[in-house]
């Protein structure tokens, strides 16, 4: 996704990427918190699946739902517009995406979910 964000010819591409990133990191929380339904292609499905598996967690920053929120928000129109996006958005997406990330990871390791890396390990 770094290689290509900062080509103007690919801000489409680098932004469908880190959404499609934001959400792959939604799929693993939700699999490490006990969601067996991933088959879904309903992605804002997904967000408030994820919202409803941390809401019975002890977590005081649930920031990042807001983040991913966002991202699938903008998923159809950077995947099937007809244009190419603007600075502002491409970067905004760009933004979200890499803060959702680092929430997820944080999130993963708070709640000790099998496979993420922890303070103590």
């Amino acid at each position: 996704m770094r290689l290509t964000q900062d080509d103007d010819s690919y801000k489409n591409s680098s932004a469908l990427l880190a959404i499609h990133s934001a959400i792959s990191y939604a799929d693993a929380l939700r699999v490490g918190l006990g969601d067996r339904q991933l088959s879904s292609d309903d992605h804002k499905t997904a967000a408030d699946t994820l919202k409803q598996l941390l809401a019975s967690r002890p977590l005081a920053d649930q920031a990042g739902l807001g983040h991913l929120q966002y991202l699938i928000s903008k998923k159809s129109g950077v995947a099937y517009g007809d244009q190419r996006l603007d600075t502002k958005i491409h970067q905004m997406v760009i933004t979200k995406a890499e803060r959702f990330a680092q929430w997820a990871n944080n999130v993963g390791a708070q709640l000790n979910i099998e496979g993420w890396k922890h303070d103590d390990n």
